[in-house]
């Protein structure tokens, strides 16, 4: 095979790598994993300034680097899951032209191709291409950190050096020091090259004398750039990779060692996100191929090419099998680019014996190999693209209802309306928390979506009127766990079908209901001023606040008649006339006199910052009775104010002009309790 036959063929293996990765990256895998979720909330850091060599987390830390990265790709080409897939899905193609190099390099092209070809159907190697993973970055470092060992050093029996490439040094360096800031495994890729060296400097002092300069060079620059690193893991050692590592040597047994080795061609990694359970990392015929490319290696040990692979092997094994949860395909990554090479060697010194001199069996030998790439693309292609998109165990680790919602939101866009239902919009979320919304909103792909917001079991929010809209519930649960009074307006609506989980998106128009029950409420639920600007007298809704707030009127068929201990619903409407106060609160009282209030439930069920013009709220607020409470009247007042504003509260407008702060809906009564009959039993 010639080299420029070699490079036809990897460019079709590139092209053929470029469609099984990025064939459907929108939505396979149609959401983000909780690990991924914490990356991207990395990148969200990144921009704001916060970069760290590490960042603390459950898990003991991760490497700062690969955020940077994905924050510096997603600032030109967006975000969703296709803007941060993409970095992955590059290097797995930068990968697979390295490892084609790196086997053409160090063999001849047959190895090179055959490499390129393997890692191309990888399953595993497509899957973390779709990973918004630092793992997706150990193809690239360990295969590009071996060409440049194999492009600098001397790897042939010949001892005269012609001319040293100084850009090689330079870039065996950079590989060195940044890949202690992108991924554990770099400590090991790192202490094979340098136990490459040692060894050059040991068995080929005459080769390695001429570059002895450069290769100083090259390690002066890794310590160079590695310097923050290793003075941040002496400052934090609980989060640097090395404590990490050695926690995983501590919990690791034998068994562990030995099923990562089995998973090779046997049962394979068990975790969906990484794998189709019950999947090997390659076919058995593959498996065969390496076992004798790794026995040729081991024969021709005294060779400086073949002692690169052994050792890089041998050194990089511990980072592929020495962990928590072994085996683990993602951890294997740093093995692959290897075991491609073995796999080329195994196959070209096969078809490379004797009987394969006869043009007829060197013919077979060739059409063997192409069966056998044949049968692990339609393999692999079966794997991902049915049985791995379907698995019931995939959807869940992936968020896959959200992604779901998500492209379903994509698709259809917010020409209509849209209702986000979070319950805890206005929540103060922990460091590493993060609501349903915002998992929703990084799975899609449009750079702006404009949405409302609103606690939906105890809020509706009625958009433009009550014109169409769509009401996103994100969970199957959520609809039915709406008040009964909200509810019955939502069955006015029809749930969305298609690739959806069930009744998470509701199309509602409720134009005409919503102005027939304003004009009912104008009748039916009078009103009045506080008594401290004029008297107690029903006036008719609407009444106008200020901040552009308008009470439409309340529920007048609401329970009149308590017991201590009972819950108090309060139904009141409103509308915006405008843009609202983004600090907006309303408050409800009970107060046992027109001034004293017993009882305080202040709360707001939309997000006012999102809310427009003729946006209406139908709010149910509860007021918990103490079961203490003195029966006698109470009286219902609400009004609205600013926390963020010394607790201002907005003006009741009458005329235009301040008219009081608060509104008198109706009274309660609570009722004595019954008396018990102490003589009975």
């Amino acid at each position: 095979m010639t080299s420029k036959m070699s490079f036809s063929l990897v460019v079709m293996l590139l092209l053929l790598a470029a469609l099984l990765r990025s064939f459907d990256l929108a939505n396979l895998p149609q959401g983000f994993s909780e690990d991924e979720i914490i990356n991207i909330r990395l990148v969200d850091n990144v921009r704001q300034g916060d970069i760290f060599v590490f960042y603390p987390g459950e898990d003991g830390g991760r490497e700062g680097f690969y955020p940077v990265f994905v924050a510096f790709v997603t600032s030109f080409l967006g975000e969703g899951t296709i803007g941060f897939r993409i970095l992955s899905l590059w290097l797995s193609m930068l990968s697979i032209a390295i490892i084609y190099t790196l086997g053409q390099h160090l063999f001849n092209p047959v190895v090179g191709v055959l490499a390129a070809g393997l890692v191309t159907v990888n399953m595993s190697s497509i899957l973390l291409a779709r990973a918004v993973s630092s793992d997706a970055t150990v193809l690239f470092l360990v295969s590009a950190t071996m060409l440049a060992l194999a492009r600098s050093l001397p790897v042939y029996r010949r001892t005269r050096v012609v001319t040293s490439n100084i850009v090689s040094f330079a870039a065996l360096g950079a590989l060195l020091g940044i890949g202690f800031y992108v991924h554990p495994s770099s400590l090991f890729i790192a202490l094979g090259a340098m136990a490459y060296i040692v060894h050059l400097l040991n068995v080929r002092d005459v080769m390695f004398r001429q570059r002895r300069s450069y290769t100083g060079f090259a390690i002066l620059l890794m310590l160079i750039i590695s310097m923050p690193y290793v003075i941040s893991s002496i400052n934090l050692p609980q989060y640097s990779a090395v404590h990490r590592i050695a926690s995983d040597y501590n919990v690791m047994q034998l068994h562990s060692i030995v099923d990562g080795l089995l998973a090779i061609v046997a049962a394979g990694d068990a975790n969906p996100l990484h794998n189709l359970p019950g999947r090997p990392l390659v076919d058995a015929f593959s498996g065969l191929f390496m076992l004798v490319g790794l026995v040729i290696c081991f024969m021709r040990r005294h060779r400086p090419r073949f002692m690169l692979m052994l050792i890089m092997f041998v050194l990089t094994l511990p980072a592929a099998l020495i962990v928590e949860d072994s085996p683990n395909f993602h951890r294997m990554n740093v093995l692959l680019p290897l075991l491609a090479i073995f796999f080329g060697m195994g196959v070209y010194s096969v078809i490379r014996a004797p009987i394969f001199a006869d043009f007829v069996f060197r013919r077979m030998a060739v059409a063997g190999v192409l069966v056998l790439l044949a049968i692990n693309i339609a393999w692999t292609a079966t794997d991902l693209y049915a049985d791995w998109r379907d698995n019931e165990d995939v959807l869940p680790l992936v968020n896959g209802g959200l992604g779901q919602i998500a492209h379903y939101l994509d698709v259809v866009g917010d020409e209509i309306p849209v209702v986000f239902c979070n319950t805890a919009w206005n929540t103060v979320q922990a460091e590493r928390a993060i609501g349903i919304s915002d998992k929703t909103l990084l799975m899609m792909n449009r750079s702006e979506f404009d949405y409302r917001e609103a606690d939906c079991s105890q809020t509706l929010l009625l958009t433009n009127g009550g014109e169409k809209q769509r009401i996103v519930f994100f969970e199957e649960a959520a609809l039915d766990g709406a008040h009964p009074y909200l509810r019955e307006w939502l069955s006015q609506g029809q749930p969305v079908l298609g690739k959806l989980p069930r009744n998470t998106i509701i199309e509602l128009e409720t134009v005409q209901l919503l102005a027939d029950r304003a004009g009912a409420l104008t009748t039916t639920a009078p009103l009045s001023y506080a008594p401290e600007v004029t008297e107690l007298e029903p006036i008719a809704p609407p009444i106008r606040f200020g901040g552009n707030l308008t009470l439409l009127g309340y529920e007048p068929a609401a329970e009149r008649a308590y017991l201590p201990g009972d819950q108090v619903e309060v139904i009141t409407y409103w509308r915006a006339e405008g843009e609202l106060l983004p600090d907006l609160l309303l408050f409800n009282h009970l107060l046992s006199d027109p001034i004293s209030p017993v009882y305080i439930h202040d709360v707001i069920g939309v997000n006012p910052s999102r809310m427009q013009g003729r946006d209406v709220f139908i709010q149910v607020t509860p007021i918990q009775l103490h079961e203490a409470t003195l029966p006698g009247e109470y009286i219902v007042s609400v009004g609205a104010y600013r926390p963020a504003s010394n607790d201002e509260r907005l003006p009741v407008l009458k005329d235009d002009q301040a008219h009081g702060d608060r509104i008198f809906l109706y009274n309660i009564e609570v009722l004595p309790l019954p008396a018990t009959d102490e003589s009975g039993g």
